[in-house]
């Protein structure tokens, strides 16, 4: 409480001195507005889409911007551009004469969640909105820069942990259903072993909020944004704890998605208005023990990815990827070069490679037609059939319309993943991350780097959005998802024996959602306050077929309800 105090007398001594600034390198959050109105903007006028190598800098976002002539614009296509470019501008505390930088933030989030179904609905993954896009009661972050070349950004967060001691656990002491892929062996290791979640305490409530009083159940895992960032006017480096997200997908991308509360990596983009470069080191732990953080990593795993983007017309936009999970026990940086063609790095003990397309289209100004194709293994000629397909594909239709009170979208969009993508037999592309609480012990929670339902899937899914200028957002969604038999216990080589085309095996999930939401901007009290709310409903059904009998059974459904309100300085 005396912290608090202390940030709210800071805010108020200095808070009828803002200043309006362009931090240049700035990497603005995925769950930013930016991002959905740039799409927008881009795509009511059919000028193809933005960069899909997210997140952008301040710099970036503004040469983006800079694409679309204003003076064409008219009505809510008006309206949005200038309200982008208001987006862009931020408010900082203190601006010194030679250019230095300092911002402080607080924002105060309630949310409040209910379910109707605590019995079959019982871990975070079982939520639509789950535990990565639940908001901290509180946030406190720290800025600083010199621009237009240095940015500097940490956030302290308290919040729920993803675990508590009232959870029921599964310990992989050799008892458990078997290893998850190669990261995490169920074996008895120096006495210690991994553990996962089998029913979740907090997640199994009723109602629940976001109220974390006292603090027994405080995530440790913060900062959650945390990054150092240098650059120009086209070129950025940055080292990070962030969300990066590469892909046009609506449901997920296929190389590097935003599903995960956070990734750690290094990254470098060079852009143009017609070619971007993206290289990405992503870092991932190894040491999966329940131990009190007294055992270091004896390995390292690193995803190695370099991604070229060509923006050839106004309307169309092709990229490419070829990266590269690197796991081993000794660093060797001749690895490292980003010219070299990862593919060709022939050692499947340490290496497993996988590359990946993007395609845009715009036809013509509110229609835009997308795509994505990822490759893991494939046979070519003269080759052993040893190794399993391991692909996986989606296809999009989106559309945006202007309205006299704001832009209607909608789009569709269906996606495929084979059995064995991500999993290969020696090295794959599943992660973990350790959480640690009072009273327990570190707990893992796997997760795929890419597609989050990864592999084994058939998915359909359809969004529209209303977006009411300048702070308003109604949206409707519908998924409709088939998953086959393969999980994380299903070993990588029974996967890779699977030549069963998606959904596999004979007892095929069926599962539908329906959600319904929206969030608007409140009036401001104050000119430096920001105050929101929202509200959203995730309705669930799902059932088993038995391709043997087909017959159904095991049907189950929960209606999840969630509302929240933010104020921010």
């Amino acid at each position: 409480m005396k912290r608090f105090i202390v940030v709210m007398i800071m805010v108020l001594l200095v808070v009828g001195n803002l200043f309006s600034q362009v931090v240049s390198q700035r990497i603005i959050p995925l769950d930013s507005q930016v991002y959905s109105d740039m799409d927008l903007l881009y795509l009511i006028t059919g000028d193809g889409t933005p960069s899909n190598a997210r997140p952008w800098t301040i710099t970036e976002a503004h040469m983006i911007l800079e694409r679309i002539n204003r003076t064409h614009l008219r009505g809510s296509a008006s309206d949005l551009f200038d309200l982008i470019e208001q987006e862009l501008s931020t408010k900082v505390l203190f601006a010194s004469s030679d250019d230095f930088l300092f911002d402080l933030g607080f924002t105060y989030n309630f949310e409040g969640y209910y379910h109707s179904n605590g019995q079959d609905f019982n871990r975070d993954t079982d939520w639509v909105y789950g535990f990565e896009d639940r908001k901290p009661m509180l946030k406190v972050d720290f800025t600083f820069a010199l621009d237009p070349f240095f940015y500097s950004f940490t956030d302290l967060q308290y919040s729920r942990n993803r675990f508590t001691d009232r959870d029921d656990f599964t310990e992989m002491d050799g008892s458990a259903p078997g290893d998850i892929g190669s990261i995490i062996k169920n074996e008895i290791i120096d006495g210690n072993y991994a553990t996962i979640v089998n029913h979740s305490h907090i997640y199994s409530q009723q109602f629940m909020t976001n109220v974390l009083f006292p603090t027994y159940d405080i995530d440790f895992q913060t900062p959650k944004r945390a990054l150092l960032s240098i650059g120009g006017s086209r070129w950025n480096f940055n080292l990070s704890r962030d969300k990066v997200r590469w892909g046009n997908g609506k449901s997920g991308n296929f190389i590097i998605s935003d599903h995960v509360d956070y990734q750690e990596f290094a990254r470098f983009s060079g852009f143009s208005d017609f070619f971007k470069y993206d290289l990405l080191y992503v870092f991932f732990e190894t040491n999966y023990n329940t131990g009190e953080g007294t055992s270091a990593d004896e390995e390292f795993r690193i995803f190695m990815a370099h991604r070229l983007e060509f923006r050839i017309l106004d309307r169309l936009t092709f990229a490419v990827s070829e990266n590269l999970m690197y796991k081993n026990d000794v660093l060797n940086l001749r690895y490292f070069n980003p010219a070299n063609i990862y593919h060709n790095l022939n050692n499947n003990s340490i290496f497993n490679a996988i590359a990946h397309v993007e395609l845009d289209y715009s036809p013509l100004p509110g229609l835009n037609v997308y795509g994505q194709y990822v490759l893991d293994q494939a046979v070519a000629p003269n080759e052993s059939q040893a190794q399993a397909d391991a692909s996986g594909f989606l296809v999009g239709l989106e559309y945006a319309a202007p309205l006299r009170f704001g832009i209607l979208s909608t789009s569709l969009e269906f996606a495929q993943t084979s059995p064995a993508l991500y999993r290969r037999d020696r090295v794959d592309f599943l992660m973990f991350r350790r959480y640690h609480g009072n009273g327990t012990s570190f707990i893992s929670h796997v997760d795929y780097i890419g597609y989050e339902y990864g592999g084994d899937v058939q998915l359909l899914q359809f969004d529209a959005n209303l977006r009411i200028l300048p702070g308003t957002n109604l949206f409707v969604r519908a998924v409709g998802m088939h998953q086959g038999e393969t999980n994380y216990f299903t070993s990588n080589e029974d996967v890779n024996d699977n030549r069963d085309p998606a959904p596999s095996g004979n007892v095929i999930t069926e599962q539908g959602i329906l959600s319904i939401g929206s969030s608007i901007e409140l009036p401001k009290f104050l000119s430096w306050m920001d105050t929101s709310a929202w509200v959203r409903m995730d309705m669930i059904g799902q059932r088993n077929f038995d391709r043997t009998t087909h017959t159904y059974s095991e049907l189950r459904g929960d209606v999840q309800l969630t509302f929240g309100m933010s104020l921010s300085l």
